[in-house]
């Protein structure tokens, strides 16, 4: 990934990070998206992927409108670190549509806030990247790599039935940017070899860029999985992102 040594230091949420760790230390940032069905047995549902951050004090999650359709939000939640309990968020918010309905996959995005779950379980929070800046425009010669994250259907295990147990099993992949859509606020980029897995699930997951800066490497976030195949992942900008966050905390002030 990063060509010039393994032991190159990354800078990840203030952190320098041996390029050997990198991929696996950014996967901490993300996680399986669960729903509470309010059934005595199949008690949670998964969801898909999820994008948790930490910006401007806020507890937040990502995912997209598509994965919850017909879900009621509030039954939204994500699993402790010891899997012992669902925790429900504190409320959420959308972009507003037009009457036509969605224009842009930026209307997709929906913000989800964890900050009650946060307080009650402490140590929810390490799963949350910490933004304190974004990255500069993706198409640019400082790129080094971009990582994709995500929690395809059909590789988790959903035992409930005869164990109580659910697996959550993650997918990295190294992506590459391949072009601007006419849409600014989309990012199109390839796998830089075909997937070998069916992507289904991957929406709502996050993405990171690599970029090097003054001879530093630093980790970005660059933006949420909102359509994916086998040869072409597209995402929507960390930059465009960024009012949906701040219109969402503005919405709790």
């Amino acid at each position: 990934m990063l060509t010039e040594s393994l032991n190159t230091a990354t800078c990840v949420n203030g952190l320098y990070v041996l390029a050997r760790s990198v991929q696996e230390t950014l996967g901490r940032y993300s996680f399986n998206l669960f729903v509470w069905t309010h059934d005595e047995i199949y008690k949670v549902s998964l969801l898909g992927s999820a994008t948790p951050i930490f910006y401007r004090g806020h507890y937040l999650v990502l995912s997209t409108r598509h994965q919850i359709k017909n879900i009621d939000p509030q039954d939204i939640s994500m699993l402790t670190e010891d899997g012992e309990f669902a925790v429900t968020s504190s409320g959420y918010s959308v972009p507003r549509l037009s009457p036509e309905g969605m224009q842009h996959d930026l209307q997709d995005i929906v913000v989800f806030n964890f900050n009650g779950a946060c307080e009650e379980h402490p140590a929810l929070r390490l799963r949350f990247f910490r933004i304190g800046e974004f990255p500069p425009d993706c198409m640019n010669d400082s790129v080094v790599a971009v990582l994709n994250y995500g929690y395809p259907s059909d590789d988790q295990l959903y035992e409930l039935h005869d164990k109580n147990h659910i697996g959550s099993r993650r997918r990295s992949t190294p992506l590459k940017i391949h072009s601007q859509p006419q849409d600014d606020t989309l990012l199109h980029l390839k796998p830089l070899q075909p997937l070998t897995f069916d992507p289904d699930g991957l929406s709502g997951g996050p993405n990171f860029v690599i970029q090097r800066s003054d001879g530093n490497f630093m980790v970005h976030f660059a933006g949420v999985t909102v359509r994916a195949g086998r040869k072409d992942v597209y995402i929507v900008k960390s930059g465009y992102i960024k009012g949906l966050l701040d219109a969402a905390i503005s919405l709790r002030s």
